[in-house]
């Protein structure tokens, strides 16, 4: 059997900011912005450079509703620093990286906050703390058939002052291949996740005809596998 795999950590994250994205022209004005600076380093205090990092803003409607935006983001130096923009208001910095062969988990920073534009926040050392990886293969049951189209969500749980926010690893359509629905999701940190898919037609008003949802736990260097099944 024929697997589509996903072997780059996917972050799939959706900008904030609604109608603009980068390298867009959309004819609106950028928000007033500042700057943050810090440095990514490992558990021993070592530079890590090349690790992608995230401003993000996180917004908790109740529990059921928390979740985690990204509004901009960057990789830092060899010597772990990095400069990212970020507007006016209240934010943190997350780095959930892979760099070269190695799998750091979520780190989420302290909240800081930029009180006025031109700003710059000097945050202090994000430290990463290194793991073993998991594989998360996904078999969606049935097969969604020729006239229809699977909208794919894998989301990480992290836990911030006792609420559960939600973090958008990818988002994607999974193709059908020998009869077979199937995407794995190759070196993810461990943690709990939640996978979720909705089935429409491709064809009049593309109705929903079918759904699916399932939170689950990998372990650090497990291989799981899942049945999806939609209805």
């Amino acid at each position: 059997m024929r697997r589509f795999r996903l072997y780059p950590l996917l972050f799939g994250l959706l900008l904030a900011a609604a109608g603009c994205g980068p390298h867009v022209d959309c004819g609106c004005t950028p928000p007033p912005s500042g700057q943050v600076q810090g440095r990514v380093v490992d558990a021993q205090g070592q530079p890590v450079a090349e690790a992608e990092v995230c401003v993000v803003t996180l917004s908790a409607y109740d529990p059921a509703h928390a979740a985690i935006s990204v509004e901009a983001k960057g990789r830092s130096r060899a010597d772990g620093s990095f400069d990212l923009p970020a507007g006016v208001g209240r934010h943190r910095i997350l780095v959930r990286a892979q760099v070269g062969g190695t799998v750091f988990l979520p780190s989420l920073g302290p909240e800081f906050e930029l009180k006025a534009p031109g700003m710059v926040v000097a945050g202090p050392d994000l430290a990463l703390t290194a793991t073993v990886p998991a594989t998360l293969t996904v078999t969606i049951t049935p097969a969604h058939g020729a006239q229809q189209e699977d909208a794919l969500l894998l989301e990480q749980r992290l836990q911030v002052d006792g609420l559960e926010y939600a973090m958008t690893i990818a988002s994607l359509k999974p193709a059908v291949v020998m009869g077979a629905e199937t995407v794995a999701f190759a070196n993810q940190p461990p943690g709990t996740y939640t996978l979720s898919v909705w089935r429409s037609e491709t064809t009049g008003t593309h109705p929903n005809v079918g759904s699916a949802k399932a939170t689950l736990t990998l372990a650090a260097g497990a291989a799981l596998e899942l049945p999806l099944p939609v209805q």
